[in-house]
């Protein structure tokens, strides 16, 4: 046989949502459980933040008035590197007492390793701030801990600038100590020398007139070329003077030497005395280099774990994994869902629909959601006796009586209606209890008879004895009327007086138990008795219902299908496997059973397309009670 594509719409998306929505609400629970879980495991880390503004100058007190270049990303990012270096974080660590006299140097590298785990320095795009961020599991220590690498920062700075201010004056200091030496000596050999030789002096004036061409020239330079008139103009008076100067006797060449001697100390002199007074003003002046622009504050909350996150986080996965089980269960389920699924896979028509009842229509125990199975009670409120004759439920009873007719107009109104299932489980005892209870209702005279010799049950719902029954009279313990129970039986059984007396009609109905239990069922129900019972059955009652095992585990339906006017198969939806359902129609088929058709048992209203009018049938006619 082909494959049978159905093509998923809208609403049959919306239709398995709602029939796996136990799937889906297990999963968001779960994942919800598992963030709150997760959530509070984690240690919650606390941050605080501390901002540092980096002066934009490099220039060395002392050395010169004139700034040089400052490359800003540049030096910030060495700034950066400091502020996260290990000498910042084992001066914090001093500066808090984490790290005292007798602290072995193991502890404290480990305190030092901890700080710069915690602490992380960056600088704050397209300015000259330096943001000091502390992380740490104790939110007191954070705002501590990056004020404390804030104030030692700065502190180092000042500290390298007035340690080379202080080495830049001790250097000066010794340089003007030895030019003033050499100063003395210079005035000394001149004054000897001018004492001695009696010089007049005119080569001390060409000597100074030379020093003042040549730095002259020198400053000309810095403009022009060699070749500008006034640099030749200098240059030729500096040879006329170096000329006049070899015509001098020896003793002026002397004196004018000794002379530019005398002024080159002078000036170098000068020139140390004033860097020297410029020197004690930078070593006295502590200017910061940094500044602390925002402190850090204790913060009041964590910033790991969010909660809010996580918990979104986690209901958002559960709601996705939720989604991809029940379309993953959906899919690997093999049952068949729709009305048109079954007609389509089984060319047989659904003859019926049994609604879901919810349980706020049961009277459960209180203990019964620890119970694996229905329990009898339970089972027996669901027979249509406990029941508004106008729900839904009742009504669907009704209907299929009236589609078997339609169905069968060719064949006698008299007749036995077999139910049975493809496995077990599927309701067919209930399905077949209250198809016949609706039947006596209707005003048709009905025998129901418990044929399923291996779990029993519909004896213990009417609270009537197994004993005697179906199978003592086949094998000729008793006769027909003595196994027969009517409605005085019922009002000596399970069932409540006021419901016989109120419900007109069910005296119509009568039942035959079990019986003895045989050692073997198949041989008993092939005895010829079996169709000679049936018929004298038949000229008492317009209808018989066969209750018989599911067909896939035993032959019983099988044997008793030749006696049944109509077959009908009963299939839960969702409980077995379409290939299951096929195979039990098949077998009966094989057999030449009337199959009729199929009762879809158990149906929800999520499971009903709203273009069958049931699922707003249901929903209105439910309001009355």
């Amino acid at each position: 046989m082909a494959t049978i594509r159905y093509e998923l719409n809208l609403y049959d998306y919306w239709r398995i949502l709602k029939r796996r929505k136990f799937i889906i609400i297990v999963s968001i629970i779960s994942a919800f459980l598992f963030s709150i879980i997760y959530t509070n495991l984690q240690v919650p880390l606390y941050q605080a933040v501390s901002v540092v503004k980096i002066e934009p100058s490099l220039v060395i007190p002392g050395v010169a008035t004139e700034s040089i270049s400052w490359d800003m990303y540049q030096a910030i990012n060495t700034e950066v590197k400091i502020i996260n270096s290990k000498i910042i974080s084992e001066r914090a660590a001093k500066k808090l007492g984490l790290i005292k006299e007798f602290t072995s140097k193991e502890e404290i590298n480990e305190i030092i390793s901890s700080i710069q785990n915690k602490v992380k320095a960056e600088r704050i795009t397209d300015s000259n701030l330096i943001r000091i961020i502390v992380n740490s599991s104790n939110k007191e220590e954070t705002a501590k801990l990056a004020n404390s690498i804030a104030e030692v920062y700065i502190e180092k700075g000042l500290e390298d600038r007035t340690k080379r201010a202080r080495e830049l004056r001790e250097f000066i200091e010794n340089q003007l100590l030895d030019a003033e030496k050499n100063l003395k000596e210079s005035e000394e050999k001149l004054r000897k020398f001018s004492e001695q030789t009696k010089t007049t002096g005119i080569g001390r004036q060409l000597a100074v007139e030379l020093l003042t061409l040549q730095s002259k020239k020198s400053e000309l330079l810095k403009t022009y070329t060699e070749n500008h008139p006034e640099v030749v103009s200098v240059t030729q008076k500096i040879k006329f003077i170096e000329e006049q100067l070899t015509k001098l006797p020896k003793e002026e060449l002397e004196y004018a030497r000794l002379t530019r001697e005398l002024k080159l100390n002078e000036e170098l002199y000068t020139l140390l005395a004033k860097r020297y007074k410029e020197a004690q003003i930078s070593e006295a002046d502590r200017v910061q280099t940094a500044t602390i622009v925002t402190e850090a504050i204790t913060p009041k909350y964590p910033i790991k774990p969010n909660r809010v996150t996580n918990v979104s986080l986690g209901l958002l996965l559960g709601l996705l994994l939720g989604l991809i089980f029940a379309f993953v269960v959906e899919h690997l389920d093999t049952s068949i869902a729709t009305i048109e699924e079954v007609e389509s896979y089984l060319n047989l028509p659904v003859i019926g629909i049994i609604p879901h009842i919810d349980q706020k229509f049961l009277k459960y125990n209180k203990f019964a959601f620890f119970k694996t199975k229905e329990s009898t009670e339970t089972l027996k409120q669901k027979l249509i006796i406990y029941h508004s004759p106008k729900s839904p439920f009742v009504e669907n009873y009704h209907s299929l009586r009236t589609n078997i007719r339609f169905s069968q107009e060719h064949i006698e109104t008299r007749g036995i209606v077999l139910f049975t299932s493809s496995g077990i489980a599927e309701g067919k005892t209930l399905t077949s209890v209250n198809f016949a209870l609706a039947a006596a209702i209707a005003g048709i005279k009905t025998l129901f008879i418990e044929l399923d010799l291996r779990r029993p049950s519909v004896h213990r719902w009417l609270g009537i004895n197994r004993l005697p029954g179906f199978v003592d009279c086949v094998i000729g313990r008793k006769s027909t009327d003595e196994i027969i129970h009517t409605t005085t039986d019922f009002l000596l059984g399970g069932i409540e007086v006021e419901k016989i007396v109120s419900i007109p009609g069910l005296e119509n109905f009568s039942f035959i138990s079990c019986g003895s239990i045989p050692s073997n069922p198949i041989d008993m129900l092939s005895s010829s008795t079996v169709g000679d019972i049936f018929d004298e059955l038949k000229e008492k009652y317009e209808l018989i219902v066969l209750d018989t095992p599911p067909v896939l585990l035993f032959a019983d339906a099988l044997i008793l299908s030749k006696y049944s006017t109509y077959v009908i198969l009963v299939y839960r939806v969702g409980r077995i496997a379409r290939g299951a359902l096929k195979r039990a129609k098949d077998l009966l088929t094989s057999i030449k059973a009337n199959v009729v058709g199929v009762v879809l048992n158990d149906i929800r209203t999520e499971e009903m397309e709203p273009r069958y009018g049931y699922y707003y049938a249901y929903k209105y006619y439910s309001k009355e009670k």
